[in-house]
């Protein structure tokens, strides 16, 4: 047992031994051991001329050397070694860096770079070579090299300004990706900033936009400002000469300096007023129906001046320049292109059920309350056994604390499980996907007045921008998934917002038309010849606005110019009618659920039109409309004679521009048919004029006269011939009550 024991104890001491004398190299994965130690693989590498390799085994187990240190007499050869494998090396890069002559031709510059670079990588790779250094092995050529190679880039460094001043910086690549030393661009250009100045400011052609393109990156902000400022002014002398400079010569200084790819801080010495000179009356007569913003995306001073007075305000007195806008035209085109119906459910009320999951939840907690209690009981049993009985619980804790989070669990589920539901009851709806094409469009005439030369030049450019948006219509509140919706589209206030918001116009393009126009300025002694001049153009303005009227019967029936197809955007179909020149008179049933329709006029145009007022209680609303139209004249007498022929002008069964014609009975007062009708009956006029679906909200005539507004027929098959119009009293009542002047 003994002799066992001492073996035993033995194996373990060489075991412990092997461990502190071989180990595992730092970052390797060799295995050493008492029969294979770092010292055994240095002799192995070197054996096999991988001194290198064998110079990392060094590195990554100097605890092992410097703990026998019987192996230094290996490592000094080694580094020798090493020293004799970089001498050779170290002197033919040397060679090649003495071979370098400055200054050099361009083509050559590549090849002295690769010489320095190749001359760099060698001292960097020798000098990490530690074991050199620790056996005082380090070979006297890389000293040498090292001189050679600082000499030289001293010389190419020192050279550099000259090299730079010859190389052809117009036509050439950048100047730092082929120079054979590396230098911070941005402190070097500053140094050339005169050299650099006169080059750009003597240079024509293509050749500044291909300088700035290579060195613009390279410049620092303050250079690169300065340099735009002095290539602005030389641009602009070149353009004005000797002259006070113009409007179109700054403009096209400033063009120039852009171009070659400068950027312009500020233009000095030309301030600009912006004036709105649009007629009021066009604007009153909503002929113009959005603003328009001017973009200053020129470094000029600029701002904006009010329209009264034209010219006297202090803004409009200080400026160099001064800008009138005139909008001829604005309009906006709202069309609807499609829809799509869509189904979802409401909610409209709650019905109480049982919860079947009541149950269940009672009798998992009444289960696991018994499991509980047949626990604790087994817990107070083990309790009254003493240090067994311990040590019993000790083993079972897992199984407590498991019972207790089930019944916890199941404690929770029961409390929290009511007995009845309240589930809610749905009912099927459709709303609609509506496609809508929102369209500004304007005519706009400019005028461009350069105080200095006492000229002005006038021209017009027209806008034309589109937006198409997606609008869901019809959703109810009631609806849970209503916010998911309308989510995924526009809104109504989406579209308002965009009609609402001015088109911008950027001064750069204005400025640039003008400036292409030479030769078209004219000359003025007195601003009063400038604003004959607007005054004129404004009423030319108005006279094609009026002149857009109609104020001439079309075709054998001028009422059918009166009369207008109504689409609703959620499908339905009736009609209307002028009742002024832009706004028509139709159903409120027929516009219902909208607050927008479009429309078509019997010339075939067509228009959108917005929902101003409406009156549920007599069925009746007004939508106001971007064409002219041509109103109806209301019929004015107290009475009409029963038995007259009456008539009525409508598109029932979408069978456009139908007449028909029938007597009339009665006036009658009878309870109101509109979609919120209450208690006061309204006046209606009994016909059997045939009114069918479609002919809603179109006119009745007598004569020429209107006395009536088509709504509602009785469809009974027995009942025949019993149709009505609303009374002409109650709509001339419910213009006035909008302020809007009918025709008498």
């Amino acid at each position: 047992m003994r002799l066992k024991f001492l073996g035993l104890l033995l194996l373990i001491m060489i075991s412990v031994a092997g461990c502190k004398t071989a180990g595992t190299g730092k970052g390797g994965d060799t295995n050493y051991s008492m029969f294979f130690t770092p010292a055994d693989h240095i002799t192995q590498l070197v054996q096999q001329k991988n001194l290198l390799k064998a110079e990392q085994v060094w590195v990554q187990n100097k605890a092992f050397f410097n703990e026998n240190p019987e192996t230094r007499p290996q490592l000094e050869a080694l580094a020798s070694s090493i020293k004799l494998m970089f001498q050779p090396k170290l002197t033919a890069s040397k060679a090649r860096v003495d071979s370098i002559t400055w200054p050099a031709p361009v083509e050559q510059w590549p090849i002295i770079e690769d010489k320095l670079t190749d001359a760099g990588e060698m001292i960097a790779t020798a000098a990490s070579e530690s074991i050199l250094t620790v056996f005082n092995q380090v070979p006297a050529e890389l000293a040498q090299l090292q001189s050679s190679k600082a000499k030289k880039t001293k010389i190419i460094t020192d050279g550099t300004a000259a090299a730079f001043q010859k190389y052809p910086l117009l036509t050439g690549k950048s100047f730092f990706e082929i120079y054979p030393v590396k230098l911070n661009n941005t402190d070097f250009l500053d140094s050339q900033a005169d050299f650099f100045t006169k080059t750009i400011l003597a240079a024509k052609g293509t050749g500044v936009p291909h300088l700035m393109n290579t060195y613009g990156p390279d410049l620092s902000e303050n250079f690169k400002n300065n340099l735009g400022a002095q290539y602005y002014k030389n641009a602009l002398r070149r353009v004005a000469g000797k002259s006070t400079p113009s409007l179109r010569a700054i403009i096209k200084a400033f063009q120039s300096t852009t171009k070659a790819g400068f950027d312009v801080a500020e233009i000095p010495d030309c301030k600009i007023a912006f004036v709105r000179v649009t007629s009021k009356t066009m604007m009153k007569q909503h002929g113009i129906e959005f603003g328009l913003g001017i973009d200053v995306d020129m470094p000029i001073q600029a701002e904006q001046a009010e329209a009264h007075g034209m010219f006297n305000s202090q803004t409009a007195k200080d400026a160099d320049i001064i800008i009138l806008i005139n909008e001829a035209v604005s309009k906006i085109n709202r069309k609807t292109t499609g829809y799509k119906a869509e189904k979802s459910k409401l909610i409209t009320g709650y019905r109480e059920t049982y919860n079947n999951k009541y149950d269940k939840t009672q009798m998992i907690y009444q289960n696991a309350q018994m499991a509980n209690n047949g626990l604790q009981f087994k817990i107070n049993q083990f309790k009254m056994q003493g240090l067994g009985g311990a040590l019993a619980l000790m083993t079972m804790q897992s199984e407590i604390d498991l019972n207790e989070k089930h019944f916890l669990s199941a404690q929770a589920n029961a409390t929290n499980t009511p007995r009845m539901l309240n589930l809610p009851v749905y009912q099927k709806y459709n709303y609609k996907i509506v496609t809508v094409k929102d369209a500004k469009q304007a005519s706009v005439q400019y005028y461009i007045i350069d105080r200095r030369n006492k000229a002005y030049y006038e021209n017009h450019f027209d806008i034309t921008q589109q937006r198409t948006f997606k609008v869901a219509y019809g959703v109810q509140d009631e609806d849970p998934e209503a916010n998911s919706i309308l989510s995924k589209f526009k809104t109504e206030q989406d579209l308002e917002n965009y009609e609402k918001q001015p088109v911008s116009v950027n001064l750069s393009d204005i400025l640039g038309h003008y400036a292409s126009q030479r030769g078209k300025d004219k000359k003025y002694t007195n601003i009063a010849k400038i604003q004959k001049s607007i005054l004129h153009d404004r009423n030319k303005a108005l006279a094609e606005f009026y002149s857009n009227k109609y104020d001439s019967d079309t075709g054998n029936d001028p009422r059918f110019d009166s009369v207008v197809v109504v689409f609703n955007p959620q499908g339905g179909m009736g009609s209307g009618f002028f009742v002024t020149d832009d706004v028509i008179l139709t159903n409120f049933h027929v516009v219902e659920g909208s607050q927008f329709a479009e429309m078509k006029l019997h010339n075939n145009m067509e228009t959108f039109g917005k929902v101003m007022v409406y009156d549920m209680h007599r069925d009746l609303a007004l939508i106001k409309i971007q064409t002219r139209g041509k109103p109806v004249t209301f019929y004015s007498k107290k009475s009409l004679p029963a038995g007259v022929t009456l008539e009525a002008i409508g598109h029932p069964e979408a069978y456009p521009y139908t007449i028909t014609r029938g007597v009339f009975s009665a006036y009658r007062n009878l309870q109101g048919m509109g979609p919120a009708p209450s208690g006061r009956k309204v006046r209606y006029i009994q016909t059997d004029a045939p009114i069918n679906h479609g002919n809603s909200g179109g006119p009745l005539f007598y004569k020429d006269k209107l006395v009536g507004v088509n709504t509602w027929g009785l469809s009974k098959q027995a009942t025949e011939g019993l149709n009505f119009s609303v009374h002409y009293a109650e709509i001339i009542d419910f213009l006035k009550q909008n302020g809007i002047n009918y025709r008498k």
